[in-house]
């Protein structure tokens, strides 16, 4: 009945088909990005489906075109097949969306860095191993301590919860365990379904080039987190490879560079105003730097290429 109805997965498109299984083919799923649906039938007719799975392609983190909304929000629900009929996926994340689950007690308590923007937090635990001498022999124990993992576009960051005062509790946050984006190696964890979703805490595992950091953490199904981080990842990656970029650039800025780039652009300078006095100085041939005969400042080609940027 799901092939009738859906010829194509309704999530990746494929025409490979549907595995079915429960209690007179209650459930179907997709045979290649394995999501999967609860159906439900009527007069021998599919009016209704649930998403019991999510698909393992990475799509439920997918703004849904519609809505602006990633699909895992329909986790759960049971939708009339026209809804499926219509899907139409981004492929994209919404960071925007994503970003308004950063709690506000989160947001103050860690520092940010130079263009780093917060993206997601999951509530849970992490787990943290220590050694301690037991009888003479040396032992590793494991404690957990509660907390808040923040995902921003340049780290993974864990913040302990922290509890004072005995009549009014008051709760505090602090960064106790980082890791850089670019020395992710690998991400495993648990994968789960409509059933266990709010219930659940996830066991994450992340490694980087020091250590594993091991986590416990509510809606944090793998088919999620890894997709998520992976984006972020990659997003970084495009950030260091545009400061790179620039360090070059900045290399090669002289003046000889700057005649050259203005020939380019129909731009033809003898002279310009030093920046400090205004006195009307002779443009260099080379060299990154020159100095005002009249007041001694040093002038940088760098300052002065910005500024024909502009003109041309």
């Amino acid at each position: 009945m799901m092939k009738d109805e859906f010829s194509k997965c309704p999530i990746c498109g494929s025409t490979d088909g549907y595995d079915l299984s429960g209690i007179l083919g209650k459930y179907a799923k997709c045979s290649i990005c394995s999501a999967k649906w609860q159906l439900f039938i009527k007069n021998n007719q599919l009016f209704e489906l649930k998403l019991h799975e999510l698909p393992k392609d990475g799509s439920g983190v997918y703004t849904i075109t519609r809505t602006k909304e990633p699909l895992f929000t329909v986790l759960g629900m049971r939708l009339p097949t026209n809804f499926w009929r219509k899907l139409k996926l981004d492929r994209t994340i919404n960071w925007e969306y994503m970003w308004k689950n950063v709690n506000s007690d989160i947001s103050k308590a860690i520092i940010t860095q130079r263009g780093e923007k917060l993206l997601h937090q999951w509530e849970g635990a992490r787990t943290i191993t220590e050694k301690q001498v037991i009888e003479g022999n040396t032992v590793d124990t494991t404690k957990s301590e509660s907390g808040v993992l923040l995902l921003s576009t340049q780290r993974l960051s864990w913040l302990v919860r922290r509890e004072r005062g005995f009549w009014k509790k008051v709760v505090s946050y602090l960064v106790v365990h980082e890791i850089r984006l670019e020395d992710i190696k690998g991400i495993s964890g648990d994968t789960g379904d409509s059933g266990n979703w709010e219930s659940t805490f996830n066991e994450i595992s992340v490694v980087d080039s020091k250590d594993e950091s091991r986590f416990n953490l509510q809606y944090a199904f793998l088919e999620l987190f890894k997709p998520m981080v992976e984006n972020a990842i990659e997003i970084r990656r495009k950030e260091i490879d545009t400061e790179k970029k620039k360090e070059r650039v900045h290399i090669m800025i002289d003046f000889s560079f700057i005649k050259d780039y203005m020939k380019q652009g129909g731009l033809i300078l003898q002279t310009f105003k030093c920046p400090e006095c205004g006195s009307s100085l002779k443009f260099p041939e080379t060299g990154k730097t020159t100095t005002c005969k009249y007041c001694g400042n040093t002038i940088q080609a760098e300052d002065i290429f910005e500024k024909i940027k502009s003109l041309i």
